[in-house]
């Protein structure tokens, strides 16, 4: 029997035996009228309830962007990675750590703009602490459109922030039913481990699959903790709290796109209960939670460029490329927390965002199919050369010699022993001007029928000043 086949199976027995704690009293009415068993607050499904509704979600689908090269394709062999998420604080190079600010986010809004790799902008990258905790991811929401025309990640707030968010995404992309037609945004809803979806993450759920946006619906369990010891089990329980969030999605809405997300990895006891993103057993999950997504015919979602190191060194370093290069090995469609994550996602790093930027860039080259044709077997030439002379100042090598990779920071003959932090700080100086001498722009009406939508919450117009100045 297939491995994914047992994972399966065993989802099921739990989602039948054991249920799925709804934390919403909106979602367990509409499961209900459904025909799912709910008691309390648990709801049971059957392995025919479950996959009567999986069925219905796409294999894959595109997010349109404002721009549409930006338009970025979720499932098949395609992937995507999507920048840091979810982090309060800023650490500098030396490992100081203080609270992020509006400021500091917009600075990441500009880099991932910029920086090529990146289809998708937006979401929690960092949470500002300068602004109230009830209307950040508007404030999030609106710098994001302010400063990019991306695909948009949508950071996820309470359930009037995202109402009027959705609102005024119905005044920037001609209204509800175009947004339909053509999704505009994602964001991630995070189980509750062990077999819990809380209040916050459902209402959000509800709203996006109302509008027919993507969700990536995802636990991030930890060996042990939040779940069981074994990646097995924990693949099993996770699934089942996925999968329970997809059926909900697709009973408000048929057919809304859905990402099956695994972030689940290990944790470290020693001392305490460490959240051990960058573990090798997370890759392992994350890696076979994209076999579940196949399997279950959807797009999937994982990490990379993880890092636990509290400061930028060589544990930075080797986690990162290995969990990224996971992440491109096992062809997860969307690989989120891709540039900038330090400390277990506690932190956002500038320097470490470039160096990741670099990871990104050498990882999808070393997986670039070798060419091999009639021009690239280059036999001409090896044969006039011969064995005594040299490549060097040969027609193919001076017509071909800027194709090889060049790194972006860092130096293969360096002298200097600061010449690292040197380059970083160099190709971050060269990202902002090159977002400054091409900056998207968000047309005045637009903005203001957006500003108008988002000021129903009470947000003062100093706030809108402060992110557009």
């Amino acid at each position: 029997m297939l491995r994914e086949q047992m994972i399966h199976d065993a989802a099921m027995e739990i989602m039948r035996d054991v249920g799925v704690n709804i934390h919403n009293a909106k979602a367990i009415e509409i499961l209900k009228e459904n025909g799912i068993k709910v008691e309390d607050k648990t709801a049971y499904f059957t392995e025919e309830q479950v996959m009567h509704w999986v069925r219905m979600a796409p294999e894959s689908f595109t997010i349109y962007a404002r721009n549409p090269k930006y338009d970025m394709v979720i499932g098949g062999d395609h992937i995507n990675p999507a920048p840091t998420y979810g982090c309060a604080f800023i650490d500098d190079w030396d490992g100081q750590r203080r609270r992020g600010t509006m400021e500091d986010y917009i600075k990441c809004l500009k880099l991932v703009h910029a920086e090529e790799n990146y289809s998708i902008n937006g979401g929690i990258m960092i949470q500002p602490g300068d602004i109230p905790e009830d209307t950040g991811a508007m404030q999030m929401f609106y710098a994001t459109l302010m400063y990019s025309d991306k695909a948009i990640m949508l950071p996820t707030g309470f359930k009037e922030e995202m109402e009027l968010m959705f609102e005024a995404s119905c005044e920037l992309f001609n209204g509800k039913e175009a947004m339909i037609e053509k999704p505009r945004m994602i964001a991630l809803i995070n189980t509750v481990s062990p077999l819990s979806l809380d209040e916050r993450m459902l209402d959000c759920l509800m709203l996006l699959a109302e509008y027919g946006q993507p969700s990536i619906i995802c636990p991030a369990a930890m060996l042990g903790a939040t779940s069981s010891i074994t990646m097995a089990g924990t693949l099993a329980s996770g699934t089942a709290e996925t999968l329970a969030g997809i059926v909900l999605a697709q009973m408000i809405r048929p057919g809304t796109p859905v990402v099956f997300g695994v972030q689940s990895t290990a944790a470290d006891m020693r001392g305490g209960i460490t959240f051990a993103c960058a573990a090798p057993e997370g890759t392992l999950m994350q890696g076979f939670g994209a076999s579940l997504a196949k399997f279950y015919g959807l797009p999937s979602r994982g990490g990379g460029c993880q890092t636990d190191a509290p400061v930028i060194n060589c544990q930075a370093g080797y986690e990162s490329m290995l969990t990224f290069s996971s992440a491109y090995r096992h062809g997860i469609n969307l690989v989120m927390e891709a540039g900038g994550v330090m400390d277990s996602v506690n932190s956002t790093s500038f320097e470490k965002m470039i160096i990741d930027f670099e990871i990104i860039r050498q990882v999808k080259s070393s997986f670039t199919p070798i060419e091999v044709n009639e021009e690239t077997l280059n036999l001409d030439e090896i044969k006039e050369i011969g064995h005594d002379g040299s490549f060097v100042t040969s027609d193919s090598t001076l017509e071909n010699y800027m194709d090889l990779y060049s790194p972006h920071i860092g130096e293969r003959n360096a002298k200097d022993p600061s010449y690292f932090k040197k380059s970083i700080d160099k190709e971050i100086d060269r990202l902002l001007k090159e977002y400054d001498d091409n900056r998207p722009e968000l047309d005045t009406e637009t903005r203001d029928k957006v500003k108008a939508v988002l000021a129903k919450s009470g947000l003062d117009k100093h706030y809108f000043e402060n992110i557009e100045n």
